[in-house]
């Protein structure tokens, strides 16, 4: 049996970066989670947590299909 793999809920900048599929440069302009200071600029971290909800928040709403009974009210 193989080792569980950890994901971890702390990431740096890069880490964080590649976790949403972006370049760094991309990263930076278009991620608005602001990282967790831990007193040092080089540990600063970016909460997982944090990231997944953004992404969330960017997707677009899903229109819903109207019944072919809503489509015919509407006509």
């Amino acid at each position: 049996m193989g080792r569980a793999q950890i994901i971890p809920r702390l990431m740096s900048r890069p880490e964080a970066a590649a976790y949403c599929g972006f370049s760094i440069s991309v990263f930076d302009r278009e991620c608005t989670v602001r990282p967790i200071d831990f007193g040092d600029k080089r540990l600063e971290r970016f909460d997982r947590y944090d990231l997944d909800a953004w992404i969330e928040q960017r997707k677009a709403p899903i229109a819903r299909l109207k019944t072919v009974d809503e489509a015919l009210a509407e006509f």
